[in-house]
């Protein structure tokens, strides 16, 4: 989320609000803004500045005071995504300035899914660089006060397994990892999993049951409050494409 709107990566071609970006010159995959009224949704527009190009842009994730965001992209020729971090003009807040690639992974592979917790001191992110499980893992970086990161930390074969582990994200109370994963022995396709985290630690992975996952892919969990939130499926979809779904929960639902 940012400000009020949901932000959501999609291959819909849409127009920018300044005419400024047309379907002509847009990449696959770029960020799109939903807003509320009147619990109706909007029509979407185009993120603009640095979150605009002919490259195909993914996950992001914002500081609490969104005034820092981590984004990702892929480089000209190449199918891999990169981390990059940019600083929110306070004079003009539709403005992003300053970007900056951040190496995190060797050259050649993948940073994807950027989650910043919420005290701004921890990154996750999914990567398949050497040294892990296998596929896809997770890993996490902390920031230290001068902005530099620490050397990336595999979480850890509680969450991560031979298969593909990808999009974390973490409860609003920061004790709760969310992730998915393609892993044999559950529902099917890309599952949603939890576990939870204290110290760095972490408990053994479980399914998010069957309210949510599917025998198709479950993604990109996104809790916005203790009981609400977002994740992508493409269940019920003929075309298999991805679209966005709100769950609503009690502490008492199986799975949560």
């Amino acid at each position: 989320m940012f400000e009020d709107k949901l932000v959501v990566v999609s291959n819909r071609k849409i127009t920018s609000r300044s005419g400024s970006s047309t379907v002509l010159d847009q990449s696959e995959y770029k960020l799109l803004g939903f807003s509320k009224f009147k619990n109706n949704w909007r029509n979407p527009h185009l993120l603009a500045g640095v979150f605009t190009g002919k490259t195909n842009h993914g996950g992001l994730t914002f500081n609490k005071t969104q005034t820092q965001v981590f984004y990702t992209k892929t480089e000209a020729g190449s199918t891999n995504y990169q981390l990059y971090v940019a600083t929110r003009n306070p004079k003009n807040p539709a403005q992003w300035f300053a970007p900056k690639r951040l190496t995190l992974a060797p050259k050649g592979y993948s940073v994807e899914n950027p989650w910043l917790s919420r005290n701004g001191k921890t990154l996750y992110f999914s990567s398949d660089m050497p040294g892990g499980y296998g596929g896809y893992d997770l890993y996490s970086v902390e920031i230290l006060p001068n902005g530099r990161f620490t050397t990336p930390k595999n979480l850890g074969k509680n969450i991560n397994t031979s298969a593909n582990e990808k999009y974390p994200s973490l409860s609003v109370e920061n004790h709760i990892l969310y992730f998915a994963s393609d892993r044999p022995g559950a529902y099917g396709g890309y599952d949603l999993y939890r576990a939870y985290t204290d110290a760095e630690l972490y408990s053994s992975a479980q399914t998010l049951g069957s309210a949510i996952n599917s025998a198709a892919d479950e993604v990109g969990f996104v809790p916005v409050t203790t009981t609400k939130g977002y994740f992508s499926s493409n269940k019920n979809s003929l075309s298999q494409k991805m679209n966005v779904y709100q769950y609503e929960h009690t502490a008492s639902v199986a799975g949560f």
